[in-house]
Formats: C-alpha cells, sequence, structure tokens
C-alpha cells in the first residue's frame, strides 16, 4: 500500500490555500505515520470532520485529503488504545496517553487520545529513537556539562515542544556512554529508548509498568538509583520527591512548564508544600545545580530549529537568592556569564554571529528586544555583551 506522498511543503499562513498532495487514496494510521516521517514532520493530527495536520519544522500544514470520518476516527484509536484502563481514561476523563510504534517500528510516537466536542481527535508527535549528543543539537558547552555531577537537581524549562525530553536525552546518554551508574527514568511515556553501555537503565513507564505517576515515584528510591530522571515535576509531591532525592546524594534531571530560567525558579517555589517550605526552600537552594530553558529557533537555511538556550548556574549569588527567598532578583543573575550563565538574547545574538539564524528570528525569540538589537550592533552592556 503506498504511502501519502509530501509534496511542497507550505507555511502555516498559506496552509488554507495550499496543501501537501497525495499519490494515493487509501487512508490508513500506517500511511499517515509514513507521510510524517517522509517529510521528517515531528507532529500528526486528527480530527474528526477536518483534513489530518502535520508539523514540519515548527509549521503546521494541512495534508491534501478528505476530511477524517468519525469512523476513520475509531478505527485509529482502536488500533492504538488496547488496554482497558487506557479506554476508561478515554472514556470517563475524556483523555488518555500512551506510546505507539509503527508495525514495521521504523518509528515510535507519543499519543494523546482526546475528545474535541463529542468527536475524537488525536495528537501524535514522533520520538526520533536514536539518542542525540548535545554537539549534535549544538547545545552550549555548559550545558553538557550539566551530565558531570554526581549529585545535586538539573532543571530544563520551555514550553511544549521545545525540546525538553531531547536534551534530557542527551544528557542521560552522554552519563550512560561515560560512567558506571545506575540509571532510573520515570516517564509518561518513554520517548527515547536507552541501551546499557556503561550504566545500567530502568526507563519506568506510567500507565505500562506502573500504575500511576505517584506511586512509580514512591518507589524508585528502593531501586538504588545513582542518577534519576523524573520526566516533568507536575505537583508538590514530585516535586517533594525530586528534591528530597537530590538531598540524599541522587543526581536528579527533571522538566518543568516555564518561559525563562528565573520562572523556573519561582514555578518550583509555588508548588512548594506550605506545612514545609522552609526545609523545601533550603533543599532547592543547597542542591541546585543549574536551570536550562529552551526556545526553538528555525534556521536560517529555513530547514531544521536549533535550541535557543538560556542557562541560570547555580552560582552563590543565585544560591543566596534562592535561601533568602529573594526570586524577583534571580532574573538578572542569567546575563552576567558568571559561572556559565547566559541569557537567551545572548545566545541569539551568538547564533547570529554564528550565521545558525536570522535576524528576524532572533527578534521573534528575544526576551528584551531593545537588549538584543544592541548586541546585534556589538554594543556591549552588563545585558548584552558577547563574548
Amino acid at each position: 500500500m503506498a504511502e501519502i506522498g509530501n509534496g511542497k511543503m507550505m507555511q502555516a499562513a498559506e496552509a488554507e490555500q495550499s496543501r501537501i498532495p497525495t499519490n494515493q487514496r487509501q487512508y490508513t494510521l500506517s500511511n499517515f505515520m509514513k507521510t510524517l516521517v517522509k517529510a521528517n514532520g515531528s507532529d500528526l493530527h486528527f480530527q474528526a470532520g477536518s483534513v489530518p495536520m502535520i508539523r514540519v519544522d515548527g509549521r503546521p500544514q494541512f495534508l491534501d485529503c478528505p476530511l477524517s470520518t468519525d469512523a476513520q476516527l475509531e478505527e485509529y484509536v482502536r488500533e492504538m488504545v488496547k488496554d482497558e484502563e487506557r479506554w476508561k481514561s478515554l472514556e470517563h476523563k475524556g483523555a488518555t496517553d500512551l506510546s505507539y510504534a509503527m508495525p514495521d517500528g521504523a518509528a515510535r510516537f507519543r499519543v494523546n487520545v482526546f475528545h474535541s466536542r463529542q468527536r475524537y481527535a488525536i495528537a501524535m508527535r514522533r520520538i526520533v529513537t536514536k539518542i542525540p549528543d548535545c554537539d549534535e543539537l549544538n547545545l552550549p558547552s555548559q550545558v553538557e556539562g550539566l551530565s558531570e555531577y554526581h549529585r545535586g537537581i538539573v532543571i530544563i524549562s520551555g514550553t511544549t515542544g521545545c525540546g525538553k525530553s531531547t536534551t534530557l536525552a542527551a544528557l542521560i546518554g552522554k552519563i550512560n556512554r561515560t560512567r558506571a551508574a545506575r540509571i532510573l527514568c520515570i516517564e509518561d511515556p518513554i520517548e527515547y529508548q536507552h541501551d546499557n553501555i556503561k550504566s545500567m537503565m530502568s526507563q519506568i513507564e506510567v500507565g505500562t509498568d506502573s500504575e500511576s505517576y505517584e506511586y512509580a515515584l514512591r518507589e524508585m528510591m528502593r531501586q538504588d538509583p545513582d542518577v534519576i530522571l523524573i520526566g516533568e515535576i507536575r505537583d508538590t509531591f514530585s516535586l517533594a520527591t525530586a528534591l528530597r532525592a537530590a538531598d540524599t546524594g541522587h543526581l536528579v534531571f527533571t522538566t518543568v512548564h516555564a518561559t525563562n530560567a528565573s520562572m523556573t525558579v519561582e514555578r518550583m517555589v509555588s508548588l512548594f508544600d506550605p506545612a514545609q517550605k522552609d526545609l523545601q526552600q533550603t533543599q532547592l537552594g543547597m542542591n541546585l545545580i543549574g536551570v536550562v530553558s529552551q526556545r526553538l529557533a528555525k534556521k536560517r537555511e529555513g530547514k531544521g530549529r536549533v535550541p535557543a538556550v538560556e542557562i541560570m548556574m547555580a552560582t552563590p549569588l543565585v544560591r543566596k537568592y534562592i535561601l533568602d527567598g529573594e526570586f524577583d532578583k534571580l532574573k538578572g543573575t542569567v546575563g552576567n556569564r558568571e559561572g556559565g550563565c547566559q541569557s537567551f538574547d545572548q545566545h541569539l545574538a551568538e547564533l547570529f554571529t554564528k550565521q545558525i539564524i536570522d535576524v528576524p528570528e532572533a527578534r521573534r525569540l528575544a526576551t528584551n528586544a531593545d537588549a538584543l538589537n544592541l548586541a546585534l550592533r556589538g554594543i556591549s552592556n552588563s545585558d548584552t555583551r558577547l563574548r
């Protein structure tokens, strides 16, 4: 059965006028997934009553095919949702998460099945199976250096789809390749599959290997980990568990949804247990290694994206502000370059000078457009000077 052709890629604004042409008219789930892989896309979206859409280099694009019917969507959902618990979640709660692989194993996907106006909808994100390294991702050297610690907590932040999981996979992969450790990953779902190299890897998928995220977190300390990956800090319990693990001598990696480094810390603080606020503030201040906040920038040539990274390392000043509860002062620590810190605008300026991104893209992602303009002109001050 031939796959759906990808054709010419169109930008989101042009999607209504032009669609990716198709070579044939048999619309199986497998064919749609093959189309996404061939187009080197990241996401595949279905919704009953709508034309399917894919996302390539961050741009959403409709496929040139008929509207998806309710019968098609139900067929796709039944193909992916196999176990009873996920069916219960979908029918009673309205949505369910799962991982799904193409029948030939060529690609894996992180899937969310949900309801939209009482009809099925599906969001599928492609999981790249090759473990990336920091050089391939064009990450700053100080990010790769976070893998060399043996205790403490590293937080990767950003919005949905900014590459947090990919950066985590690169850091865990670096540890796996370079030293003997017991690495425990709690994920919902598993995205990158790690083989044992120098370390022993255990990857626990919520809903498959463990009945719940909370139960997996409760059990992890009994499994003798050296390095722990907690897929996301999502509530007070997961935060308390991560801080306790770091405080007892483990190296913890995790993610938080936040738009910059200082807001990442404030997000963590907002999840403190009121009864343990002082303890958890001390645990965070004493055990934080660094915060890496990401935004994805389009490359100058138009194909592919590169992370723009803000880094707040736990310098003595950063630790002091956290321990003293002066969180509003953290924003000023990222632009001073101390201990490997850097602001988004500094990194965007560097990506521009290396001709990786263009000026409009740098300005689109800038935190302070005026400061970035000064940096692009080569004018230095305490906030914008370049290396």
